[in-house]
């Protein structure tokens, strides 16, 4: 069944949930260890992980051993785990193509629901989700997680004074070089299901995507147009590894998005990066660097680096935010507030993602609704 918009429209539940935030985790894997797992235990006032589940042993004994979960309380099968924990709230890590899955079981089961981008693999999965949301009335947060590192939210606050004047032009990058064995049976699991259809791989939903909504809240106007190249290149895979990016914003100022997977980085702190250039100065983020934050004021004053407070918990570089966005998270479930980034905003990244695989195809201007 395909759902109309009307019948999709997100409405925040008030409900609120205990604090600190019970917490099942449904995939246990690279991106939980990397990031997630130290911000749980830096946020212990806000969330107690009460259960973990992973078909993968080894990624659920970590897990449960980090973070102290009892045993009774690891699960194989995360509808087990649905069934039997007393939960308030499941984070989902798994493969994009199991977003949808997952999400929806949790609301049908009652729990709110926080998922690791992007909510599904095509605007039919991201309704049905949003349907079983509304219609059992729980809470559902995407992680958009580059919007809340320090240097991006210092970059909000200084546009949003209006002192800088309109944006007019934006732009976002993100290169990087995958390994000559990528997408064959590589070693690492999580770098091999990325270069699968099948699970939802690919170089624009995977890396081109933070830099959508990077640049698209910098610019503060939705995208409206998108003209695109999403294309395979280099690797042998079923996926783009290239993304090149266009967008029209509906004020009318554009934006350009470059993501790739074949092409190496000048240095590769400065390989993840974005930007707004305003009728009155410029701003520029760097997600990977020592200095994260620059202004250009003008032809006097120029480009100058700006200080950033130190974070309260050093997250990893290449990463950034996952503890300012879960922190966010938590306090809305808890005081029953709207999620800091919701459904709807999710679903709008992932309808521009499908534009610009339209306008590859049709070497055309494809309107985002």
């Amino acid at each position: 069944m395909r759902f109309t918009r009307a019948d999709v429209k997100m409405t925040q539940p008030k409900r609120k949930v205990t604090k600190p935030v019970r917490l099942g985790l449904i995939g246990c894997g690279g991106i939980v260890r990397i990031n997630h797992i130290s911000v749980y235990l830096a946020l212990p006032d806000a969330v107690d992980v009460v259960a973990v589940a992973d078909p993968v042993p080894d990624n659920l004994e970590y897990a449960g051993n980090t973070l102290e979960v009892p045993p009774a309380q690891r699960y194989a099968d995360y509808r087990d785990m649905l069934a039997k924990a007393e939960i308030d709230a499941v984070s989902i890590a798994t493969p994009h193509a199991m977003h949808a899955e997952h999400a929806i079981q949790a609301a049908e089961a009652g729990v709110a629901v926080i998922s690791e981008k992007p909510m599904a693999t095509s605007l039919e999965e991201a309704d049905a989700i949003l349907e079983a949301v509304n219609r059992n009335g729980v809470p559902y947060a995407i992680m958009h997680n580059l919007l809340f590192s320090l240097p991006m939210q210092e970059a909000l606050s200084q546009l949003r004074t209006g002192k800088l004047g309109k944006p007019i032009l934006g732009r976002g990058q993100c290169m990087g070089m995958k390994p000559a064995d990528f997408g064959s049976d590589h070693a690492n699991p999580a770098m091999a299901w990325r270069a699968q259809k099948a699970v939802g791989g690919g170089c624009i939903s995977d890396t081109a995507y933070h830099e959508i909504y990077s640049v698209e809240a910098l610019m503060g106007s939705p995208v409206r147009y998108v003209e695109a190249r999403v294309k395979t290149m280099r690797f042998d895979i079923d996926v783009d590894d290239l993304a090149i990016l266009l967008f029209e914003h509906e004020d009318g100022a554009v934006s350009t998005v470059s993501a790739s997977w074949c092409s190496p980085a000048i240095t590769a702190e400065r390989g993840r990066w974005c930007e707004v250039h305003t009728t009155n100065g410029s701003i520029r983020v760097f997600h990977r660097d020592e200095e994260p934050f620059w202004r250009y004021g003008g032809e006097e004053d120029g480009w100058s680096s700006l200080e950033i407070p130190e974070p309260v918990v050093k997250e990893n570089p290449g990463v950034g935010g996952h503890f300012g966005c879960y922190a966010a998270t938590f306090e809305a479930l808890a005081s029953g507030s709207e999620m800091p980034v919701d459904g709807e905003k999710a679903r709008h990244n992932l309808a521009i993602i499908e534009a610009a695989r339209r306008a590859t195809g049709e070497r055309r201007a494809i309107g985002v609704e």
